[in-house]
């Protein structure tokens, strides 16, 4: 498992729940997906991709950061 917090801020007064936010995430990561029409998410503009759209899911740029340690954080746990 990553090392997020239980509970997720950016500091922008927006806090989410780490469990749900992984669970968002891997949606977006599967749509991705089927967008994409490719099996799995591996190159760097996928990955720059996939942070962008869940920074943008969680409230915008300033989670980038967090958002791109929940992408990895579900790549992981799906195997790549």
């Amino acid at each position: 498992m990553s090392t997020l917090p239980k509970t997720l801020d950016a500091g922008d007064g927006l806090t989410f729940d780490r469990d749900l936010a992984l669970k968002a995430t891997r949606h977006v990561l599967i749509a991705m997906k089927l967008l994409l029409e490719v099996p799995i998410l591996q190159s760097d503009l996928h990955l720059e991709l996939a942070e962008k759209h869940v920074a943008e899911m969680l409230g915008g740029d300033q989670w980038r950061p967090i958002a791109r340690q929940l992408v990895d954080a579900v790549l992981v746990g799906a195997g790549a």
